[in-house]
């Protein structure tokens, strides 16, 4: 088939980008490629020519990789729709559930996934990656992050079992592509080439420098911000991103400037933003302050994007800016990462966050991936991305460092002992790894030794790692060899952190009893659970207090960790935040006691529930079965957020925690008393729409 033809009309280009046609004439279906351009430049395009070709023309299956959940969805919706149901090419979705070799997915062609679930997947040895002819790498530079070794490991482990796979890496503009490039044996592709051409500038008392010219804003307002933000709406009659750089900065821009895209909405744009509004509301039984804060911006016109929303608000928000109804978004970093949400301007207010050793500078690679958001192919025929300054010399010093400066090279993640121990385990518990041989060809193979040459270092740090695995437990080994014990398999398979493990078992091992608190702390201690909630310092005192009357309660020694663990308060905040939401605590007066947001909490749950399935696997492995029941119950009442006497109720759909204390006040307390209520009855109690949802779950 050919493919070039078969993807331009599916797209209904009259013909392909300079960049793309670069790719095709370097032979592009013949050889590894990385391609590196700018943001927005049709990478994708690529990997559906390449995918498509080993689909139909070369019979193999193809695996889209990609570094966030989002990212990975929006490309399978996008594929999916242009060559799903038309041409019956299967496409599948896979994100989740890290403890399966998910055998389904050897009825698909083309699977999109995370990089994490690709290392789990290497991990379970599914049997049907052996059918993989092509892996597509999205945002290869990525490899430079804390998210950088799971993908190394991904890659480097896909290599050294199948060295004919091909490889085809997408990258934005990095200065060592050719390191990548060199690592993958593949033809590097660079290109310029945008779109929607970048001006670069920054603003300063009135007026944007631009690198060749001045640009002077016409409305008078001292705060850089809102007069970015007016000249945007109502000189350029566009919208724009601000990006903020902590949480609560993006929400407080949103307010401040509500005013100025509020008077820019038409009668027909309002009454669609109170039907957003009112779903962004109404998003959890009982809406938070922050549910009712966002709501109130989204119809003015306005909104705020942070992991702090709910998954479901965010995306309101996003299909809402898109529909240019809500005309500037303030999202902190994030939203430039990943999702295709570009705008005509890109505002960046600060170009300092809060880091390791305080308020430090963002890497110019962080700024352009946020100034790659400015231009809206087919809308723009520019697009623009300006950082505020507060003086001339810091102008000046913009313009040099961010505007004009060199990027920084992508390097290698994978030298940190954290890191080290988990990947390590899982090498030598898939057999990658097996004596100091193979450690040294397996982890030759890898971009760290492409890029320091000397393998020396590492294998030294390697040998010390594996030293402190078969202390925990989890490798055995002779004068020669070593292997993982069964333990330390299923360790690896749960994709658990070692060490987190390590305290997990230790502490299941403990003589005295357990609550579901003493379950909820374990959790608080491991990796897995990080960030962990702050203690506001006005009380300090009183947590401090109640710490000290858990000590029945806790898995450890108190007396040893107060001076020991600076993380010690956190860790009994967090699982005191966990013990609040299973015993009903609203989740409003949740946000306020624990000053955490509605998106935070429920992404803590999340890993909780994962790690309650781990807690529970680990406890039947080591002999300790008087866990299981009481962890799988913990397990299901942090899903629904209930005491144990309402865990019946919310099996069903539709019954949340809300409207399940409800019924039980009600003496509606099981499946029973629920088939004899009248429906009308039942309307009143949890409304009309949810009643009929129950009555027909039970048949009636």
């Amino acid at each position: 088939m050919d493919i070039p033809a078969f993807v331009r009309d599916a797209n209904g280009f009259s013909g392909f980008n300079p960049m793309q046609e670069k790719a095709l004439s370097t032979g592009l279906f013949d050889q590894n490629i990385v391609i590196a351009s700018p943001t927005a430049s049709g990478k994708t395009i690529i990997a559906e020519l390449c995918g498509l070709d080993f689909i139909l023309n070369k019979k193999q299956k193809a695996i889209y990789m990609a570094p966030l959940r989002a990212l990975a969805s929006e490309h399978f919706h996008d594929f999916k729709k242009k060559y799903g149901s038309k041409h019956k090419i299967r496409f599948a979705l896979s994100t989740g559930d890290y403890d399966s070799a998910s055998h389904y997915l050897q009825r698909f062609d083309m699977i999109f996934s995370t990089y994490e679930k690709v290392d789990s997947l290497l991990r379970h040895k599914a049997e049907w990656l052996k059918d993989v002819g092509i892996l597509i790498v999205d945002e290869v530079h990525m490899l430079g992050t804390d998210r950088g070794p799971t993908l190394e490991m991904a890659i480097t482990k896909f290599l050294a079992t199948n060295p004919h796979i091909r490889v085809v890496c997408l990258s934005a503009t990095i200065p060592n592509a050719n390191q990548i490039a060199e690592w993958l044996s593949a033809r590097l592709v660079q290109s310029d080439y945008r779109p929607v051409p970048l001006r670069e500038g920054v603003y300063y008392d009135g007026e944007i420098r631009f690198s060749n010219e001045l640009e002077p804003v016409a409305y008078s307002e001292r705060d850089g911000v809102k007069a970015l933000v007016h000249d945007t709406l109502h000189q350029k009659n566009k919208q724009c991103l601000v990006f903020a750089n902590t949480r609560p900065n993006a929400q407080g821009i949103a307010k401040k400037i509500a005013s100025l895209t509020e008077e820019t909405l038409t009668p027909a744009a309002k009454q669609r933003l109170k039907k957003a509004s009112h779903a962004i509301l109404h998003t959890l039984e009982t809406p938070t302050e922050q549910c009712e804060i966002l709501s109130k911006l989204v119809e003015r016109g306005v909104a705020f994007h942070h992991a702090g929303l709910l998954e479901k608000q965010r995306k309101i928000v996003e299909s809402a800016f898109k529909k240019n109804l809500v005309k500037v978004i303030c999202a902190t970093p994030t939203l430039a990462a990943g999702i295709n949400v570009p705008a005509f301007r890109v505002i960046i207010p600060t170009i300092y966050r809060y880091g390791r050793f305080g308020s430090e500078r963002i890497s110019v690679s962080e700024y352009k991936q946020m100034a790659g958001r400015a231009g809206r192919p087919k809308f723009d025929s520019k697009g623009e991305a300006i950082l505020l300054a507060n003086t001339s010399v810091e102008t000046d010093d913009l313009i040099e460092t961010y505007v004009r400066g060199p990027l920084e090279p992508t390097e290698s993640k994978l030298g940190f002992e954290p890191v080290l121990r988990s990947h390590l385990l899982a090498a030598v518990a898939t057999e990658y790894v097996s004596d100091l041989d193979s450690l040294n060809e397996f982890f030759s193979k890898t971009f760290y030794a492409k890029q320091y040459k000397k393998l020396d270092a590492l294998i030294a740090q390697l040998v010390d790692v594996l030293g402190e695995l078969t202390d925990m437990g989890f490798v055995e080994k002779d004068e020669k060899r070593f292997r993982a014990t069964p333990l330390g398999r299923r360790v690896a398979e749960l994709y658990l952190d070692p060490l987190s493990a390590f305290d997990l078992i230790s502490g299941l091992k403990r003589k005295h009893g357990f609550s579901p608190f003493t379950y909820l702390f374990l959790f608080s201690q491991t990796a897995e659970l990080a960030p962990l909630i702050s203690v506001p310092k006005k009380v300090e005192p009183l947590v401090w207090e109640r710490l000290g009357e858990s000590q029945p309660e806790l898995p450890i020694e108190l007396s040893a960790e107060m001076y020991s663990d600076p993380n010690l308060l956190k860790k009994f905040f967090t699982a005191e935040l966990l013990e609040e939401w299973i015993n009903e605590k609203p989740e409003r007066q949740l946000v306020e006691d624990f000053n955490v947001q509605p998106g935070i909490l429920h992404a803590k749950l999340v890993r909780c529930d994962w790690l309650s399935f781990c807690l529970s696997e680990l406890a039947a492995l080591i002999g300790e079965q008087r866990h299981v029941g009481p962890i799988n119950k913990l397990k299901a009442r942090l899903k629904y957020g209930v005491r144990e006497d309402l865990l019946i109720l919310t099996q069903l759909r539709g019954i949340g925690r809300v409207r399940a204390r409800r019924l039980w006040h009600n003496n509606v307390r099981s499946v029973t008393d629920l088939k004899k209520i009248d429906i009308q009855d039942l309307a009143v109690l949890i409304g009309q729409e949810t009643a009929q949802k129950v009555k027909q779950q039970l048949g009636q």
